[in-house]
């Protein structure tokens, strides 16, 4: 119900907050397009009124002298006021040779004194340049160009004079071009009509312009970095061989919005593609719903599970104790039918039975709580992960919140992995670091700890034995085992009381009793206190995970579990005994040890930037869980790691036997099929200088741990924690 429920809420969420982004910036988007438009049209009308200008002088004089059309177009400032127009000019229309041969006396009396029409050739009809000005930038060089002899050109002026109506013809190369960088040409056509001699109206000629598509659209659609969209110009059809200008050069990059606006300018369709930029997308709120999606996404998980880790615990729990009364029952009724003279052996061999009962439901229990644990951290390990690249990846312009809600999420993972540590210590999943102990030595430091933590009503004694044998366990484990168990005395005695703590050597079988140690030498640690004691029945259950008798939010019901996971997994024992209103006693037995001191443990690295890949180093990643992978594979990229993957141990011996250049192995332990320990052993057989680098949320035993000693990566594990300990399984293996 919780996995719905936020699921549920988490895509509405983000769902709402992506539909309210994308309806504003398609809104933005429509008001940018449509500037454009507007500010195309607004240029294109200035021009247009130059060519209505130059027909209505032609229409109201045909006497017009090159130094008057001259004269007239100087005085409209076209360099500094209009960007892109090359000129204004007019082109005379004649029938036939005579009237080619009159227009060529008449433009030589004018001074014109190599005017003729060109190219060469009879035709019926001749549309000759008589005019452009200003004659600079090779103006000069086209008068007399009979335009209609290019298809292109004679399209525009045909449709222009159909229309009576500017034309704009397509893209042209124009005769002015010549060196440099040529651009797209444009012609603009206006037909000039008038008397054509037989008392009739006719068309006379064409005034127009020659354009440059880049300088006269540049001044349109500034180029400037801030912008917020990159437009382009296309002549009909947005294809490439169309395109008369662009913003974005030969730079233009894909983009998540576009608009396509159709302008009509002087009858020819232009098509206007405006595509967003960076700048765009840098007033988008599109990354919020992202990040509310990662957020909502980590709780929903690790609230999930935890509900769940804690209901089939519960769940078990109490099948094992229904279980257990039903056996507890039969027994009583064969103890009822056997002889008072065999009574006594009874007894003892209930003892036992129930001893064995208890050991094999403890295990069971032990069993799904480790592998409740491995799920768990799998899951936290992807939470975890999650957070902490999400984190990394701030830059600072998101809302303040974020970051807070990162921060939260990030420590209710923690203590997750924490519960989960304790819940690993109970199942004997936990890894230890076992060293030869003085327990005198440690119970000494305890000793003083202990006085200021249990406070005055609590007297606290020590019977330490002389010439204590060592053993072989986890300080620190060790030292937090008895802290539990004095707490949990100090419980006891709500009024005060005494603590009493000893230490001996013993040998078993110690007396007759059957829930004590196996035969061997042990070290014994007991805990003796003056309280209230504990019924039988609780005493029982004393072990199982979350069990307690304090009241609620005053304990996990995690500590005892976690003291006998601990010495269980040393190889020892643990035993209560109590009695309702005189107190209790907690018995560890530990294992004497005879070997060889240990080494000191390795200098702990110094914090500081995350370690990078050298010489481009290659890491082969396995790890069942896809998330775990994925998150696993893009750290190691972006520190600079060359990185393969593969989601089990078949896949990955197939990829190192076809590619056999990888310089770690970083695989999980715990896969279906062949197991990560399995695989390195058939990697290193055929490539010994391969490295590895192990990670699980725990090992199947303790024989496991001890084959991955010192290249270990626990789960749930941060970016930090990855990078140094992928360069540190690197480096020293460098160095062995």
């Amino acid at each position: 119900m919780v996995l719905v429920v936020g699921v549920v809420a988490t895509l509405m969420t983000t769902l709402q907050l992506l539909d309210a982004n994308d309806a504003r910036d398609a809104s933005r988007l429509r008001a940018e397009a449509n500037q454009a438009v507007s500010a195309l049209k607004q240029r294109m009308e200035g021009h247009s009124a130059l060519l209505r200008g130059v027909a209505g002088l032609f229409a109201a004089s045909e006497d017009v002298t090159t130094q008057e059309f001259s004269a007239y177009v100087g005085r409209l400032g076209l360099g500094s006021r209009y960007p892109g127009v090359l000129g204004i000019g007019y082109t005379a229309r004649v029938e036939g040779e005579p009237a080619r041969d009159a227009l060529e006396a008449r433009m030589k009396r004018q001074g014109v004194a190599d005017f003729h029409v060109w190219p060469a050739g009879s035709r019926p009809v001749y549309t000759s340049i008589v005019y452009l000005s200003p004659p600079t930038g090779g103006n000069a060089a086209v008068i007399g160009y009979d335009m209609f002899t290019q298809a292109t050109r004679r399209e525009a002026m045909t449709r222009a004079a159909t229309t009576g109506e500017l034309a704009m013809s397509g893209p042209v190369t124009l005769v002015q071009e010549s060196g440099g960088l040529p651009q797209r040409g444009l012609l603009i056509f206006l037909p000039v009509t008038g008397s054509d001699g037989r008392g009739g109206t006719g068309l006379r000629g064409f005034a127009y312009s020659p354009l440059r598509a880049g300088d006269l659209l540049r001044p349109v659609f500034p180029t400037n970095p801030e912008r917020l969209v990159d437009v382009e110009v296309y002549d009909g059809a947005p294809r490439v061989q169309n395109l008369l200008f662009g913003t974005a050069g030969s730079a233009a990059r894909p983009a998540r919005l576009t608009a396509t606006r159709v302008v009509k300018v002087a009858g020819r369709p232009w098509t206007l593609l405006v595509r967003t930029r960076p700048a765009f997308e840098a007033g988008s709120n599109r990354s919020l719903a992202y990040w509310t999606a990662v957020l909502g996404a980590a709780v929903t998980l690790a609230l999930t599970f935890a509900v769940l880790m804690q209901a089939r615990a519960a769940l078990l729990a109490e099948q094992a104790r229904a279980e257990l009364r039903e056996v507890n029952a039969g027994l009583e009724d064969r103890v009822e039918a056997r002889t008072s003279e065999l009574r006594g052996e009874m007894v003892r061999r209930e003892a036992a039975e129930s001893q064995v009962r208890q050991m094999q439901k403890m295990e069971a229990i032990g069993q799904l709580t480790g592998g409740i644990a491995h799920d768990f951290n799998n899951m936290l390990a992807i939470v975890v992960g999650s957070l902490d690249m999400a984190k990394r990846r701030m830059t600072g312009a998101e809302d303040p919140r974020i970051g807070r809600y990162i921060d939260n999420a990030a420590e209710g993972a923690r203590r997750a992995a924490v519960l989960t540590g304790r819940l690993l210590a109970f199942a004997r999943r936990q890894r230890l670091s076992p060293e030869p102990l003085d327990v005198n030595r440690l119970m000494g430091g305890l000793t003083e700890l202990l006085g200021r933590s249990l406070g005055e009503p609590v007297d606290i004694e020590t019977a330490l034995a002389d010439d204590l044998w060592p053993v072989h366990a986890d300080a620190a484990e060790l030292e937090n085992a008895l802290l539990n168990l004095a707490v949990n005395a100090r419980d006891a005695m709500p009024d005060g009381g005494r603590l009493t703590l000893e230490t001996a050597n013993v040998t078993a079988p110690v007396g007759d009793d059957p829930g004590g140690p196996e035969a061997g030498e042990y070290v014994t640690i007991r805990i003796r206190d003056t309280g209230v004691g504990m019924e039988p029945d609780v005493i029982e259950r004393a072990f199982e995970p979350f069990f307690t008798t304090k009241e609620v939010g005053r304990g996990t019901g995690l500590g005892l579990s976690q003291v006998y996971g601990f010495v269980s997994q040393s190889g020892g024992w643990v035993t209560i005994r109590s009695e309702v209103g005189k107190g209790s006693t907690v018995a560890i037995y530990l294992p004497r040890w005879t070997g060889a001191a240990a080494e000191a443990p390795p200098p702990e690295p110094v914090a500081g930037p995350l370690p990078r890949a050298r010489d481009g180093e290659t890491v082969l990643v396995v790890e069942d869980e896809a998330e775990v992978r994925q998150l696993s594979v893009e750290t190691l990229r972006e520190l600079g790691y060359a990185v393969a993957e593969a989601s089990d141990a078949d896949e990955a011996l197939r990829w190192l036997s076809a590619r056999p250049a990888a310089d770690l192995l970083f695989t999980d332990i715990v896969m279906p099929g062949m197991d990560g320990l399995q695989l390195a052993e058939q990697a290193r057989a055929t490539l010994p200088a391969l490295k590895v680098l192990y990670t699980t949320g725990y090992a199947r035993d303790a024989s496991g741990a001890e084959r991955v000693r010192g290249a270990l990566l626990p789960k749930p594990f941060t970016i930090e924690q990855l990078a140094r300990r992928v360069r540190q399984a690197l480096d020293e293996e460098r160095a062995a």
